[in-house]
């Protein structure tokens, strides 16, 4: 067996960024329309004996990506992998460690810093998520709690933090548990859990508030939900929100240990339209209900509606003990449309270890598949036009996690 996933680097498969088509027009009115192709710009970070590295890829499809020679060595440097955050060329990194949080670029395929601070701002520095405000705020908070920091992201200085004055939105004795954060307009859409500190539940209901932007005043409860919980993931990283036709649809991670611990309700899909503040009531995609009660979690966002999913296979009975739900061969890959809401594809691979890193390019997903019945981790191409799947770069000298794929230009 040539790789296992390690669980402290799961976490950080990262969310690699969405690439749409671009549309260039052309000096003839009389010709339509043509996509441009973009240029590769691609890197890949994964595990040796010798380190965790960060490797830039010539071809997607062709030849051996090795560390040897090539890349920057990241062990130091991406101390946490779930506190990884890539917007672009630039990457964030928040070490709990070092209570530090660091920005950095690939310049010519090697990692460089930018900018190293110290921070302090947050009771527990192990990220559950995070989401882009704007083009220059960027927004996060820990795992299951009611915390957020925002922090300007050219000068890295904090511009928001704190807890949520809930004022009797939120019952006594209770906390709330953010998972979600989407920007609308003046206001910031939260979906949440409560969290009872006496008896130590966390409740199956998803509740939803705005709270004002920029300074995160006046929370106002505007919805409650029983279809699914939580709507986020519990750990930084997994993709879980995208827009489409004028809505943001998020993924709801109800999964054990990987996601809120609900094992008795569905992944799905809520949706809310732009400039509102609450869920569509008469939308909710149950992903679960057309996989025999499958759990899934984001890999990523493939454009027009369709995302890429991993989903948990009869983890009834692979799952033995926790550690399953890293190590079991278990997992497949989905294709679902938040359109039509269906899974209208199974990609064609055996049952396999977890692994969901994947990017867009020109209209192709590549994926990272951990196949533990091949000789190494290899990158597939998915073309969605012809229903294709083509097998691409042998990664060689992989250690014990899935390689994370970057597209360096989104």
């Amino acid at each position: 067996m040539y790789s296992i996933i390690k669980r402290s680097l799961f976490g950080s498969l990262a969310l690699a960024a969405v690439t749409f088509l671009s549309v260039s027009c052309s000096d003839s009115s009389n010709e339509p329309d043509t996509p441009a192709q973009e240029e590769p710009n691609f890197i890949i970070s994964y595990s040796t004996d010798n380190g965790t590295f960060m490797v830039p890829i010539k071809d997607l499809m062709n030849g051996v990506i090795t560390p040897v020679g090539n890349g920057t060595d990241v062990t130091s440097i991406f101390t946490w992998g779930e506190n990884k955050i890539q917007k672009g060329k630039y990457f964030y990194h928040l070490d709990p460690t070092a209570k530090k949080f660091g920005k950095y670029s690939i310049e010519n395929g090697l990692l460089q810093t930018i900018k190293v601070v110290p921070f302090s701002t947050l009771s527990s520095l192990y990220l559950g998520w995070h989401t882009w405000l704007d083009d220059t705020h960027l927004a996060f908070g820990p795992r299951s709690s009611n915390e957020y920091t925002v922090v300007d992201i050219n000068t890295l200085d904090v511009t928001a933090s704190g807890t949520f004055d809930t004022g009797t939105a939120v019952p006594k004795d209770h906390q709330i548990r953010l998972y979600a954060m989407v920007s609308q307009g003046d206001k910031i859409f939260l979906g949440y859990s409560l969290y009872n500190q006496i008896t130590k539940v966390v409740y199956d209901t998803t509740y939803t508030a705005v709270v004002d932007y920029p300074n995160f005043a006046n929370f106002k409860l505007t919805g409650k939900d029983l279809r699914s919980n939580p709507i986020g993931p519990v750990r930084n990283g997994y993709f879980h929100k995208f827009k489409d036709n004028g809505y943001t649809y998020l993924m709801t991670y109800p999964m054990p240990m990987l996601g809120g611990g609900k094992a008795n309700m569905p992944t799905g899909f809520f949706r809310i339209k732009d400039g509102e503040q609450t869920l569509d009531q008469d939308y909710f995609f149950n992903v679960s209900a057309q996989r025999n009660g499958d759990n899934q979690l984001g890999v990523q966002y493939l454009g027009n509606g369709k995302a890429l999913l991993i989903s948990a296979h009869d983890a009834a009975n692979n799952v033995k003990v926790k550690d399953d739900w890293w190590y079991a061969v278990m997992w497949e890959y989905l294709i679902v449309d938040v359109n039509t809401q269906k899974v209208v594809k199974k990609l064609d691979f055996p049952l396999v270890s977890n692994s969901s890193s994947a990017l867009v390019h020109n209209g192709k997903a590549y994926i990272a598949v951990n196949d533990p019945t091949a000789d190494a981790i290899y990158i597939w191409e998915y073309d969605p036009e012809t229903d294709k799947l083509t097998r691409g770069a042998k990664i060689e000298g992989g250690d014990n996690d899935t390689p994370i794929l970057y597209n360096l230009n989104k």
